[in-house]
């Protein structure tokens, strides 16, 4: 994706730092959340949930003005200050983490085309997904649908556990067994399949990957994340 200055004072919007869009961790605000539907905590009478593409994979299908876009992130940058207070209170993120979601927020969203700004989602939407992220305390990776994981972008999902920077010190053991490249590996319980898939791409010919989990919406993103890197990883829903 690549972003253009707009002729007038409103390209401000546009100003992001590039260290900081590739690399997106942000230890607390990454994790926080108030209630987080996993497979082992849904009620029966909980819909099932769907599973979408991350909002960067998505068309470009919804037009809208730079002026538009502006009041957007105005208010969303109002919105992160004034709830801030609370939101650190509880452990949450800081407005100056959530004043750089937004940035991402928009990244995903938008791409520039002369004067005016495609989206992939409606701009009703951006506003409704803010307001979750900051009322209901929606993990921001469940708004924007994926998670920036090593050098990994893996889509995740509600009811698919985010993987966590911790979780990439299993990958760095198992890079040091001996025989790793040629060995069989089981990833159990793979949520969005970020060790299976990590594992996977160090492995020789005659290595192989299964990833398995109790949920079926977790094997849905595992198999959406392992057709993404094109490899052979086989995904496998398991009960007991």
């Amino acid at each position: 994706m690549k972003w253009r200055r707009c002729p007038d004072s409103d390209s401000l919007l546009l100003s992001y730092a590039s260290t900081t869009l590739r690399r997106r961790r942000s230890p607390r605000s990454s994790y926080y959340s108030g209630a987080v539907i996993t497979s082992s905590s849904a009620s029966h009478h909980t819909p099932p949930l769907k599973f979408q593409s991350p909002l960067f994979l998505r068309p470009l299908s919804h037009s809208v003005s730079p002026s538009a876009l502006l009041s957007f992130r105005r208010w969303a940058e109002s919105l992160a200050r004034s709830s801030a207070a609370d939101l650190t209170f509880d452990g949450g993120p800081s407005s100056s983490e959530l004043i750089r979601e937004i940035s991402w927020l928009l990244q995903d969203a938008t791409s520039q085309d002369g004067d005016t700004f495609l989206l992939r989602t409606d701009l009703e939407d951006l506003y409704r997904l803010w307001r979750q992220r900051i009322e209901e305390r929606r993990p921001f990776q469940y708004i924007v649908g994926c998670q920036h994981w090593r050098d990994l972008v893996l889509a995740v999902s509600e009811g698919v556990l985010i993987p966590r920077p911790e979780t990439e010190e299993i990958v760095n053991l198992a890079a040091r067994v001996e025989g790793l490249q040629d060995g069989m590996w089981a990833d159990l319980g793979t949520g969005s399949g970020a060790i299976a898939i990590a594992i996977a791409r160090m492995l020789g010919e005659n290595g192989k990957v299964v990833a398995a989990d109790l949920s079926e919406m977790a094997v849905e993103v595992a198999q959406f994340n392992v057709g993404r890197y094109k490899l052979e990883v086989c995904c496998r829903y398991y009960s007991f």
